[in-house]
């Protein structure tokens, strides 16, 4: 094992022995996270040293009225020499009214990132994003059984505001190992002061990491971890654990520090396209309400081949 895959072993390490002490927050999150990486981290554009374009959409809590919805689109591919660029949409609804959600937001982000090649197995890559983020509040949507009732009326806002986003990614073909903030929402004062918008304004910040290990010719163990932080919340972190079967096919399980465990897959196609899917159900005391949250992925991607011939397995 060398040195970067030894680093990265410590690094989910501690997102372990610190998860006893964790508990959840209130921000989007996907199981699929080193699926999605690019939504988190704008490093990751070009990674893959190819054209990749990725949709995947969460349905949490599926059974609970009005519960968070979550959609997500990235594009991205090498640009010339060691740039690369990258498209990135985030949607999500929470609440549920007769005619609209009344919570909803949406992050539109351009990407850029610079690879840098430090040995033959290694490279460094460092991102930026330049966005827009909107945050909508609609109680007017909602159906009274008192039209007059002033405590829903003149409560709807909507804000737009500019988004900056930076992260670092470390990665070879079999471990890779990442910080960054994708969403640094910049709220006029004025806006901050007449409306409750400190939600959208924290800054969040992501450590992950994963590796690859070889347990025979068939078979493959990929650990995975992410650790969000956000300043005034308790930190979360993921703990995934996947088995790769003769690169085309994963299945794998994992826990998440507020109380969540799952199951999730993959599988590959063809050369181009990879699905998603995975299940997750939250541990007392809210599985009673909470029965489950399913999140579902497809994935386009030119093949990346060596020498022009050999198609090569992408594992991040």
């Amino acid at each position: 094992m060398n040195m970067f895959s030894k680093y990265t072993l410590v690094l989910m390490g501690l997102s372990f022995f610190g998860s006893m002490e964790i508990q959840a927050q209130q921000e989007q999150m996907y199981t699929h996270y080193d699926f999605n990486s690019l939504a988190l981290n704008p490093a990751y554009a070009g990674t893959k040293r190819t054209l990749v374009a990725t949709g995947l959409s969460r349905v949490q809590w599926a059974n609970y009225p009005g519960a968070p919805r979550y959609q997500n689109f990235g594009i991205h591919s090498p640009l010339v020499g060691d740039f690369a660029v990258g498209l990135n949409v985030q949607s999500g609804t929470i609440g549920k009214f007769e005619v609209a959600s009344p919570v909803s937001e949406t992050h539109i982000g351009a990407n850029m990132a610079y690879h840098k090649q430090l040995d033959k197995d290694l490279r460094l890559a460092v991102g930026l994003r330049l966005g827009a983020y909107n945050y909508k509040f609609q109680l007017s949507k909602l159906r009274l059984d008192n039209p007059n009732d002033v405590a829903f009326q003149n409560n709807d806002y909507s804000i737009t505001a500019p988004m900056a986003g930076f992260g670092i990614y470390l990665y070879s073909s079999k471990a890779f190992a990442a910080f960054s903030a994708p969403r640094m929402v910049f709220v006029a004062e004025d806006v901050r002061q007449n409306q409750n918008v400190a939600y959208a304004a924290e800054m969040h910040y992501y450590l992950s990491g994963g590796l690859v290990y070889d347990v025979n010719e068939r078979m493959k163990l990929k650990p995975t971890t992410q650790i969000k932080i956000v300043n005034g919340v308790p930190v979360q972190a993921d703990l995934n654990l996947h088995a790769i079967f003769d690169d085309v096919f994963s299945i794998g399980a994992f826990y998440r520090t507020q109380g969540d465990i799952g199951l999730m897959s993959m599988v590959q196609l063809n050369d181009q396209f990879n699905f998603v899917y995975s299940y997750d159900s939250k541990l007392s005391p809210l599985n009673e309400y909470v029965r489950g949250s399913h999140e579902f992925g497809l994935q386009f991607m030119i093949p990346y081949t060596s020498s022009h011939r050999v198609p090569v397995p992408r594992y991040f």
